[in-house]
């Protein structure tokens, strides 16, 4: 039996998110002790480049997201795939600080969303409708197993060669691999390619401008559908990733020990591993809008029960929930995104989410440290997530409506 390739897809999106986010945002951490002492650098010196990153990252979504909608995703990936393994080169040989958080904000921003962050869920939608929570849910594993696969190996990677040896090694591998990755992909179903269960082809083809024109920027701007999904999500995302900073220094400040607290990440890991598995598994099954909604409540009482937390056993508890349902809001996200906007619109509006949805997160996490200094507990700032949840989820439930009431027209 001919399996659809648009499963095929799937596995090439697992693949880049693991090797790409791994050796990226989730590898910044190992580097940030050899660097800091090759340069003479404080630890809040060196973490400046996890932030040029993230906005390099923010900037380049919106824009990278248009371009997929008119070009192919797939020559994206690849002029990405080179960039990237050129940044890295770059960023081992240079002793040029400015030069450095150049690269990174450019250089390996802009070419880690084009070679997966945006252009991997842009590929699925086209590929999808039927599955496509599934599809989805199953790429996603990929941001799960780059922490997993990835990072032990650039540990022992730079053990054995040095930092900057490490970088070339994987600038050099990663990229000649997510070149391939581009080069076995297909930008979109052809005539011969049906989703089973479907008894049409997804529409699109190898050049998906072909076949329809996505909506302008500002028209998909002004449609208040697209609101309803990108600010409840940015709200979602923000407190997933505040709380993720925030959980291990609130734990030993409730008497737990070092390696207790930082259990609690291997217990979010774990939970989000699994909820992402079962909105796989049933995501397609449930309608997405109440289904995202019902995720913002959780993440909103997971947080919320965090006040009433005293002791290892109800904080694990609390933080598994969270994680449970911070690994099934990003597909949530993603396919309610797709279905609202279609295959078309798909990249330019998960771009521009995107953007929104880290200027939010950096607001917050800067809210959560405030609350602390201010008050020496987070008490304040679980009561304000647990509020911004319950809005998220009310804020999603309009979407439906909106959509029937304001139709996407090019």
């Amino acid at each position: 039996m001919r399996i659809y390739f648009g499963w095929w897809i799937v596995a090439i999106t697992v693949l880049v998110y693991t090797l790409a986010i791994g050796a990226s945002i989730q590898a910044y951490g190992v580097f940030v002790l050899p660097v800091s002492e090759a340069f003479g650098l404080s630890r809040a010196e060196t973490n400046t480049g996890a932030i040029a990153l993230n906005i390099g990252m923010a900037l380049a979504a919106p824009l990278i997201g248009r371009l997929a909608d008119r070009h192919s995703a797939r020559l994206i990936m690849a002029i990405s795939a080179l960039v990237f393994a050129g940044s890295f080169v770059v960023l081992a040989l240079s002793d040029n600080l400015w030069l450095s958080t150049l690269v990174l904000t450019v250089g390996v921003g802009g070419s880690l969303v084009g070679a997966g962050t945006v252009t991997s869920p842009v590929l699925v939608a086209r590929w999808f409708t039927v599955h496509r929570g599934r599809a989805m849910a199953i790429s996603s594993i990929g941001v799960s197993l780059g922490a997993i696969v990835v990072i032990p190996l650039i540990g022992l990677l730079i053990e054995a060669v040095g930092w900057r040896q490490c970088l070339v090694v994987l600038g050099l591998g990663v990229g000649a691999i997510l070149l391939l990755l581009a080069a076995l992909a297909r930008n979109a179903p052809g005539p011969n390619d049906v989703e089973p269960g479907s008894d049409h082809t997804v529409p699109g083809d190898e050049t998906p401008a072909a076949a329809a024109t996505p909506l302008a920027m500002g028209r998909l701007l002004q449609l208040p559908q697209f609101w309803t999904i990108a600010v409840p999500s940015a709200l979602a995302f923000a407190i997933i990733t505040t709380n993720i900073v925030s959980i291990v220094p609130f734990a030993q400040g409730q008497g737990l020990s070092v390696t207790e607290g930082a259990s609690a990440m291997s217990v979010y890991g774990a939970a989000a591993l699994l909820g992402t598995l079962l909105y796989a598994w049933l995501g397609d099954r449930l309608p997405r809008v109440p289904t995202f909604a019902a995720l913002c409540l959780l993440l909103g009482v997971a947080t919320g029960l965090l006040l009433t937390a005293h002791g290892y056993a109800p904080i694990m508890a609390y933080v598994f929930l969270m994680g449970m349902a911070g690994g099934a809001i990003t597909p949530g996200f993603l396919a309610l995104l797709a279905d609202a906007f279609g295959a078309i619109n798909f990249g330019s509006a998960a771009g521009t989410a995107s953007f929104l949805s880290t200027f939010v997160s950096a607001i917050m996490i800067r809210f959560g440290g405030e609350v602390f200094d201010r008050t020496g507990s987070y008490d304040a700032m679980f009561v304000s997530f647990f509020g911004l949840a319950l809005a998220a989820a009310a804020l999603v439930l309009s979407t439906t409506t909106l959509s029937r009431r304001y139709a996407l027209e090019a």
